[in-house]
């Protein structure tokens, strides 16, 4: 068996520490306030380096796609591969268009803004652990629409204190665009149609 990775280890520490080690996906991802706020103290006292925070938020946003395809026949994701990582991590299979995944960690900054398809044909999700509200002005909010951008997910607490302009911003459906994490996989699963994401209903 491989090593675990950093990573690996502080999500295991913080589920055993929630009691969680041995939940299941639905579980672990309706819990992840909690998880968020384990972490965050761990990385208080021992700065965790930028790697290791993204793949700890690739693998938390990843509980909610196996979550979807452990309850959704058919329902299927896959990573993108090295080359096309400037466009996102994941994709997830829709119908007619496939969504794009672009994870990051606790800041936003340009990467998350330079990432994604720049297209409604294939549009992006944006999930993070975005800590900072400054990343969050309704100008800069906006801009995200003009990447393809239908909703970016973010925990409660940032959404909360994220201002109410930026909160009114809505997508090319009409829907909220900042949105909080809790709300991720029940968004994508209203979306399902025949296991395959309908873009429109996001």
């Amino acid at each position: 068996m491989p090593r675990p990775t950093i990573a690996d280890t502080l999500l295991n520490d913080a589920y055993t520490a929630l009691g969680l080690l041995k939940a299941n996906a639905a579980t672990k991802y309706s819990a992840i306030p909690r998880i968020i706020s384990h972490l965050a103290g761990v990385h208080a006292a021992t700065p965790v380096n930028e790697g290791t925070t993204g793949t700890i938020s690739e693998r938390l946003c990843s509980l909610a796609l196996e979550q979807l395809r452990s309850t959704h026949a058919g329902f299927s994701y896959r990573r993108f591969g090295k080359d096309w990582k400037w466009i996102g991590d994941i994709l997830v299979s829709g119908d007619p268009y496939d969504l794009a995944v672009s994870v990051k960690s606790y800041k936003a900054k340009e990467r998350l803004l330079a990432s994604g398809t720049g297209s409604l044909l294939t549009p992006t999700i944006g999930w993070g652990l975005f800590d900072d509200v400054k990343e969050w002005s309704a100008n800069r909010t906006a801009s995200y629409l003009y990447r393809g951008f239908i909703a970016i997910y973010m925990p409660g607490a940032t959404l909360a204190a994220t201002g109410a302009p930026a909160k009114a911003i809505t997508n090319i459906n009409g829907k909220p665009l900042l949105r909080d994490l809790v709300s991720f996989p029940g968004d994508i699963a209203s979306a399902l149609v025949s296991a395959r994401v309908d873009c429109r209903k996001i």
